[in-house]
């Protein structure tokens, strides 16, 4: 059992000495989120959860939501869960996810969600480190057989339970959902929580070592729940789509916004481009999120009907090429860049009122409450206009790593968190990502964004996507390369692409020498290219590639 007084959760001066301000602007609430549920049961009655699937489609109302919670809060505590227990759950965006969540919070539990992609080798190494009493997964979906992978993770000693949503045989004890979802004879009562509990840890894809558990409280979900953008009056309010993967921090956050801002909320257990159209036209969406990808995948499907709704976007998770941003527009729907990671959830972001120049190129400016620096290698502030570090701070920021030997190494000792990546802060306030650290080309010395070169590529015609990498080189010691997803019977080879950046006045260091033509990218459940994987694939890429002499 992981209670949250055995949690290490470190202390910061700066956190320290900025949360008295959260406090008087509203962006540190003195409730839990176990409170907040209740209270938007109440203030919003007919907002709506609306879940599309080609599966297990289904609606509720906030009310319905927590009742349903409750009977499933009372029945977990009759088989002896307590405030304080962990329970993982890798059930997809549908109902009973969102039932066991604020059941969850109701109970005082600390709820990991796991994105579905997670093997049985990342689910294993999850519900060990968190000491997990309990495991929720469906039997099947998506070609997935859930009783195999159980199988594959084998026997924990803290596991006691393993709940189960559908009917097929599963191996080993498990019980039925219908069991938690029966109507009990008396509600057990809230649990009285603090605030700054533990409430949930989002689990970062492992793509170069073992996922890493991010601790959020009370707090701080509440604070970017109710920052995140664009800002929408009450009165012109409308459905927002949220096409992210259950186990993510944005499906996570958008569970709470029903019920903290009253927005109905559509959401989707896997993206599927005219699934998604379909909701939009049917439900009046008005926003819409996603990464690059989905934007641009919505925008073709949807064809020259258009999406009259939806006026409104979120764009982020990955870099985001300035051409879907002005595509967008064109389309009719204000897209706006927004920054941030599982850990700090959302750092910065443009608004829709910003100009089309700011939300091509900028990634906005810090949200309420939120600051960051940006620092060169020795940790000292760079000047107005030049690249380094950025480091943030703000309400909605994480409060450390499970695994707390981590934070020494991503937290300065005053409590800022190094992102990892490198930006630039213009004149007005404005952040723009220049890179992630890892991702900077070194070509005969000289550092080259790959980001830069991405969105550069992806103004082609023929581009769909792309990713820039370091190519390992004998003589430059690493050359600019790219992998490139073609838009549908498009062509591509490097001359084109020199021809390009020439016009574009790109300098020539910066052109891409090597290409590879991808039908498509390994991802992130979210969408994100994977660039490592695509590094080790170019040792057996060579001889499908041309280089240009520098």
């Amino acid at each position: 059992m992981l209670v949250n007084a055995h949690i290490a959760t470190p202390h910061f001066s700066a956190r320290n000495s900025f949360s008295d301000a959260w406090s008087r602007q509203g962006l540190y609430s003195a409730r839990t989120l176990a409170e907040d549920v209740i209270l938007g049961a109440e203030r919003y009655p007919a907002t709506r959860l609306i879940f599309g699937s080609r599966d297990r489609p289904s609606e509720l109302t906030v009310p319905e939501v927590l009742r349903q919670a409750v009977d499933v809060a009372t029945n977990m505590a009759a088989l002896g869960y307590r405030p304080g227990d962990v329970l993982v759950s890798q059930i997809p965006n549908w109902h009973e996810n969102a039932v066991l969540f604020v059941a969850a919070l109701y109970l005082g539990l600390v709820y990991i969600p796991v994105v579905h992609i997670y093997g049985a080798k990342e689910l294993r190494f999850i519900l060990s480190q968190s000491g997990a009493r309990g495991l929720a997964l469906p039997d099947r979906w998506k070609n997935i057989d859930f009783g195999m992978r159980l199988e594959e993770v084998g026997a924990l000693p803290q596991l006691e339970h393993v709940f189960v949503v559908g009917n097929h045989p599963m191996p080993g004890r498990t019980l039925n959902w219908s069991l938690l979802a029966k109507r009990p004879a008396a509600p057990v009562p809230r649990h009285n929580g603090c605030p700054d509990d533990v409430c949930a840890i989002v689990f970062t894809s492992g793509t170069t070592s073992d996922p890493k558990g991010v601790m959020h409280t009370h707090r701080t979900l509440s604070a970017e729940t109710r920052t995140f953008p664009p800002a929408q009056d009450a009165e012109t309010r409308g459905a927002r789509l949220w096409p992210t993967p259950g186990g993510h921090i944005a499906a996570l956050v958008s569970m709470l916004s029903p019920f903290l801002l009253g927005e109905t909320t559509v959401y989707m257990d896997h993206f599927d481009g005219p699934l998604a159209v379909e909701l939009i036209r049917e439900h009046g969406v008005r926003c819409a999120g996603g990464v690059p990808l989905m934007h641009n995948i919505m925008m073709d499907t949807a064809g020259p009907g258009g999406l009259p709704s939806c006026t409104l976007g979120t764009v982020g998770g990955a870099g985001v090429p300035p051409s879907v941003i002005e595509r967008s527009d064109k389309f009719g729907i204000r897209l706006v860049r927004a920054y941030g990671s599982s850990e700090h959830p959302t750092v910065t972001s443009c608004q829709p009122e910003d100009s089309l120049p700011k939300r091509k190129f900028t990634d906005g400016k810090p949200l309420p409450g939120n600051r960051i620096r940006i620092v060169d290698d020795e940790g000292r502030e760079v000047k107005t206009g030049e690249a380094g570090e950025i480091l943030s701070i703000g309400p909605e920021l994480f409060v450390g790593y499970l695994d707390s030997s981590l934070n020494t190494q991503f937290f300065t000792a005053e409590g800022w968190f190094h992102t990892g990546d490198i930006g630039v802060l213009d004149t007005e306030g404005y952040l723009t990502i220049v890179d992630r650290k890892k991702d900077i080309i070194i070509r005969g010395g000289e550092n080259i964004s790959s980001q830069e070169v991405e969105n550069v590529l992806c103004a082609h015609p023929a581009v769909m996507e792309a990713a820039a990498v370091a190519w390992p080189d004998e003589t430059m010691g690493e050359r600019v390369g790219v992998f490139v997803r073609l838009r549908n019977q498009a062509q591509l080879d490097l001359d084109s692409v020199r021809a390009h950046f020439s016009a574009a006045g790109v300098a020539r260091q910066k052109t891409p020498e090597r290409l590879v033509i991808v039908e498509d990218f390994p991802r992130t459940p979210l969408g994100k290219i994977i660039k490592t994987a695509l590094r080790k694939q170019i040792p057996e890429m060579k001889a499908r590639t041309r280089v240009e002499n520098p």
